[in-house]
């Protein structure tokens, strides 16, 4: 008959996962970044997914504290350090001076951040998407750059594991991210988009 769910919560660990032939992307070494936890925009804050079992009902998934907007900012930082950038994981601050303190702040909105399981017999369909809005303000001008940001990723899987559930949610938000990286550049401490 298949496995059946019991609607227990399972704790997904996101985490940064660069492409396999990513280069660092070195920033101005005076360029100092800090990421600052995101708005959770979505309509249900409870959840990320579910798996629905093949013999009747769901494992809920959801992120490890909760927050999706603060798992979102902590990826987003481990993944620029990953590509080469001087970034930190702080709070928002509105008013920095130049001299004094970030460069550049990112904060946003997490509209989606979403991986739905179903199993059926003989193997399991994994979804998973992600969609979010960051802003980078700049200290030195006051200017704002703006991206919406989505990723996806889809998998079968002929024994479920938590493990690929949290890997390709992570994937599908480390594609947009990636996104972010290529079209951007930081010029006299100012991140702007690429023409």
């Amino acid at each position: 008959m298949g496995c059946v769910g019991k609607g227990e919560v399972v704790q997904l660990n996101l985490h940064a996962v660069l492409p396999a032939d990513t280069r660092k992307v070195s920033l101005p070494a005076d360029t100092i970044v800090v990421v600052a936890e995101f708005e959770d925009g979505r309509s249900n804050r409870q959840r990320v997914g579910a798996r629905v079992h093949q013999g009747g009902g769901e494992t809920v998934f959801n992120v490890w504290n909760g927050r999706a907007g603060l798992v979102v900012a902590q990826v987003i930082t481990d993944y620029l350090k990953k590509r080469g950038w001087q970034v930190e994981l702080g709070a928002t601050r509105t008013g920095t001076a130049p001299d004094s303190g970030p460069h550049v702040m990112i904060s946003g909105r997490v509209v989606e951040l979403a991986v739905d399981a179903k199993s059926a017999f003989g193997s399991t369909q994994i979804a998973a998407s992600s969609r979010i809005i960051v802003e980078a303000m700049n200290a030195e001008d006051g200017s704002l750059a703006r991206m919406t940001l989505k990723g996806a990723a889809s998998q079968t899987v002929v024994v479920f594991d938590q493990d690929a559930a949290e890997h390709l949610l992570s994937a599908a938000l480390s594609e947009s991210l990636e996104k972010f990286v290529l079209e951007t550049t930081v010029e006299k401490k100012i991140l702007k988009l690429k023409p």
